[in-house]
This record gives C-alpha cells, structure tokens and sequence, in this order.
C-alpha cells in the first residue's frame, strides 16, 4: 500500500493542478462569467506520511478489516465562488461544475496524446438556466459529441446543429430525417 499508495497521492496532486489550469476559463465561460472554480484535492493522508499513518492505524485497520488511511479515501472539492458546491450549490451549479470538469478532462487528453475524445452527454440540458445551456453548446463546437435528452427545443433554441438525429419508441431505434 505504501509503495502504490505515495507515488498515487503525489500523481493526483499534480493532475489537479494540470485541471485547474484548464477548468477556470472553461466554467468561467459556461457560465457567462458570473462563477470562478478551482479543483481542490483534498489526500486522506498527505504525500510524505502515508508509511507513518499506516503502521501508527495497523490495530484498528485490522479490527475494522478495512484500511482506514490512504488515497482510497481521497477527495475533491468543486469551490466555485468560495463554497463547496457538493454541499452548498445547486443542482444547476453542480451540474456545471461536473460539465467544465468534462471538458477539461476533454482538453487535457487533446494535450497529452493530440487525438479529440468523444463526449457522452446525458440529457445535459434538462437542469441549466438559458445562458448555461448556450454556454455549453457553443463550447462543444469541434468536440464530437453524443447527447441524449427528451426533447429537442432547447438544442433548436440555441440553433445548435445537429447531425444525426435518432429517436427511440418502445425500445426501436429511428434515424430521424
């Protein structure tokens, strides 16, 4: 664990500084500029003292059958604005911290291997304000993106083109024309 466990912490570190690098100007963006992010890992244990917190937990770890300390019980925090939005955000600004993550994610791969990754979209739409949902579209140009959603109003809205369009009945696929 302590050999594993380390060099993940110190890595983990590092992607999330490489993330918010990407991710401020992204959600500054999809959000018209009225909301500022910063990813913050937040280790379990610190890099450096994952060998001492082990062995001083060894007793209970074995009580608990569990171990109790190390990077599986790593987090992160979504600060947008100075407050936690996991916790204190709504469910459009969770939403929006989850979509600029992606997108980051999306630009970081471009970066590292210069290929552009397909995005997966699940009904995306459905808990963004107007300007989010603009936002959005407007920075997926470029991205070949795969998006389901119950209705197409707010793709029409937004005058976001559309390939391919397919529609699903009773468990039959339709290309629509």
């Amino acid at each position: 664990m302590i050999s594993y466990g380390e060099p993940i912490i110190s890595r983990r570190e590092e992607f999330i500084q490489e993330l918010n690098e990407i991710i401020a100007t992204i959600h500054h963006d999809l959000t018209g500029g009225k909301e500022n992010i910063i990813l913050k890992y937040c280790p379990n244990v610190p890099a450096g003292q994952l060998a001492r917190e082990i062995r001083k937990n060894r007793g209970r770890d074995l009580a608990a059958r569990v171990s109790l300390s190390g990077p599986h019980r790593d987090d992160i925090e979504f600060i947008v604005n100075g407050i936690d939005v996991r916790h204190f955000g709504s469910q459009g600004q969770q939403r929006t911290a989850a979509l600029s993550l992606k997108l980051a994610e999306i630009e970081l791969v471009k970066r590292r291997i210069g290929e552009n990754p397909i995005l997966l979209l699940d009904d995306v739409l459905s808990e963004l304000d107007t300007g989010r949902q603009t936002h959005l579209l407007a920075g997926l140009s470029g991205v070949q993106t795969i998006m389901t959603c119950t209705g197409l109003d707010d793709f029409i809205e937004n005058s976001f083109h559309i390939d391919k369009r397919f529609h699903v009945e009773k468990g039959t696929i339709c290309v629509c024309e």
